[in-house]
């Protein structure tokens, strides 16, 4: 009998530990499951900045928000993934604005050069109002909300043959552009003769001559190797980048005003770790090409670049009713 009991009591316990280990019921899938695409790699920063952002809104939502991040161009251009965003068919994207000036031609706005005196007039600027009355006119217009202002990297200007070393190097110059009217104008305006052609084919045309060079900024140009066809580097710093987190305006209205907040508070905090990062990377990718490559660096009067360039901004600005938040701009501290 007493063996019976202790039988009966061995398999209560068992069975009591089988409950107990039994596994927990699988996490409730996503309420919102969003996508975000970008033209470069994993390691460059929109892509970590991207990351930051996806775990922040999974960790603040609890779970409720999930962001896959398709890297690469896999989902399309810049000027695809602009449209995709703005027709609602895809969520997010960090994109050149200009890309999207087919169908906002404000949207070139910030790829007017020389509008930030240096990176501290960019930050101010593009955190303070200018940068707001900006993002609401461009919601208004093509339901595309900007949820932050990335970038921050200087663009400067490649050369195959021989260094730049002042606007009378660019008479001629066949420089590789996006297709942006606006930058077509503006560099004419320094003599140059702009050639617009497909990112992924730049370094071939440099290789092979079509173009004598091209304008970008560190990271980009290190990832992509471009300094092998074009090994020397001026510091126009003509432009502080302004790569601003997107997000389709009817992605956004799905979502409950406490998953909204959710949004817009961590795009907030990934604009912060993604401006740092980039910051780094661009210092990282000088040196390394300048030690590793032997890429050769030089600087160079802006001055004539400027004034070549002023009737254009100021040109653009009127046609787009943009002199307000040009003078806007102008006017911080």
């Amino acid at each position: 009998m007493q063996v019976r009991r202790s039988i009966l009591a061995l398999a209560a316990v068992a069975t009591t530990a089988v409950l107990f280990a039994a596994p927990a019921p699988a996490a409730a899938a996503p309420q919102f499951t969003f996508r975000a695409a970008h033209y470069f790699k994993e390691d460059h920063p929109w892509n970590k900045g991207l990351e930051f952002f996806a775990r922040k809104v999974s960790e603040d939502s609890k779970g409720r928000i999930q962001v896959d991040i398709f890297n690469g161009g896999v989902l399309g251009s810049e000027a695809q993934t602009m449209q995709f965003v703005k027709d609602g068919s895809l969520d997010f994207t960090v994109a050149d604005p200009s890309a999207g000036s087919t169908f906002a031609k404000e949207l070139d706005f910030f790829a007017l050069p020389f509008l930030f005196r240096d990176y501290d007039h960019w930050q101010k600027a593009l955190d303070g109002a200018p940068g707001k009355q900006y993002a609401k006119l461009i919601e208004d217009k093509t339901g595309i909300k900007i949820l932050g202002y990335w970038g921050g990297s200087s663009r400067n200007v490649l050369s195959t043959k021989k260094p730049v070393t002042g606007m009378t190097d660019m008479k001629g110059f066949r420089l590789r552009l996006i297709s942006s009217p606006l930058k077509v104008n503006v560099w004419k305006a320094v003599g140059a003769s702009p050639t617009p052609i497909a990112f992924m084919e730049t370094y071939l045309a440099m290789k092979s001559g079509v173009v004598d060079g091209m304008e970008n900024e560190s990271v980009s140009v290190r990832d992509m190797k471009f300094y092998e066809p074009a090994p020397y580097i001026a510091r126009t710093e003509h432009e502080f980048t302004v790569r601003p987190l997107f997000m389709s305006k009817k992605s956004f209205d799905k979502l409950p005003p406490d998953l909204q907040q959710v949004v817009l508070k961590d795009a907030q905090e990934a604009t912060v770790y993604e401006r740092k990062v980039e910051a780094e990377a661009n210092k990282t990718a000088d040196n390394e090409m300048q030690s590793k490559f032997h890429v050769k660096f030089n600087a160079i009067d802006k001055a004539p670049f400027k004034q070549a360039t002023q009737p254009v901004i100021a040109e653009f600005a009127r046609g787009m009713g943009l002199s307000d938040l040009l003078n806007s701009l102008e006017a911080v501290k």
